[in-house]
């Protein structure tokens, strides 16, 4: 959706620096985590096959990482291709949904690691907590009217419930863990079900301008 209101050069520049970064950061963690699968060194050719069967805690845990990780980035670039106008809240707000995505890496080593509650309960605050940092950075954006003014509260809707989808379903998963551990790692697969849901429940329609 296109906007009509002229945007200065300087808030261009500024939010075209503040993407760049969010993207360069988004690559780094994304690349960082592959190197938590690691071969044992004393693996030799005989033992590969099982070695290689052996690490599929490790494999989950970066499927599961990757994917989350992608989904917060394709969210990031919708807001700021909405977003028209910066305030110093906004880039504070943006170094700390950042700061949550730089840890993901670091707890998904622990989870793929160490078996048992802590390691899940730490990976689920990591998720929920950039999921709600996020969520609270595109509400600040709406609310301070930094956000193309062509947008409609439809549109709005559908991101705020979107961005709240994986920071619920990991905050319920703390929960989980109390009653099954396990249980609680699978209903993490409820991400990728509830954007979708998302997707078909608020049915915005489609454009390069859609957030």
């Amino acid at each position: 959706m296109q906007s009509d209101e002229k945007v200065s050069p300087n808030h261009e520049k500024v939010l075209g620096r503040l993407l760049s970064l969010s993207d360069g950061i988004f690559a780094f963690a994304m690349t960082l985590l592959i190197l938590n699968i690691v071969l044992p060194d004393s693996t030799t050719r005989a033992e590969l096959p099982q070695a290689l069967i052996a690490l599929w805690p490790k494999y989950l845990s970066f499927l599961i990482s990757f994917f989350v990780i992608g989904l917060y980035w394709i969210s990031n670039v919708r807001q700021f291709r909405s977003m028209r106008k910066y305030n110093t809240g906004l880039l504070w707000l943006v170094l700390i949904f950042l700061m949550f995505i730089v840890l993901i890496p670091f707890s998904t080593s622990v989870l793929s690691n160490f078996e048992g509650r802590t390691s899940v309960i730490l990976y689920a605050l990591n998720i929920a907590c950039a999921g709600f940092t996020a969520t609270g950075l595109w509400i600040f954006a709406v609310r301070k009217k930094l956000v193309d003014p062509n947008i409609g509260p439809a549109q709005v809707r559908r991101s705020i419930i979107m961005n709240l989808v994986s920071p619920v379903i990991f905050t319920l998963s703390i929960g989980l863990t109390f009653i099954n551990v396990q249980l609680a790692m699978y209903s993490w697969i409820l991400t990728f079900l509830g954007h979708k849901a998302v997707d078909w429940i608020f049915k915005v329609p489609k454009s390069d301008e859609d957030i």
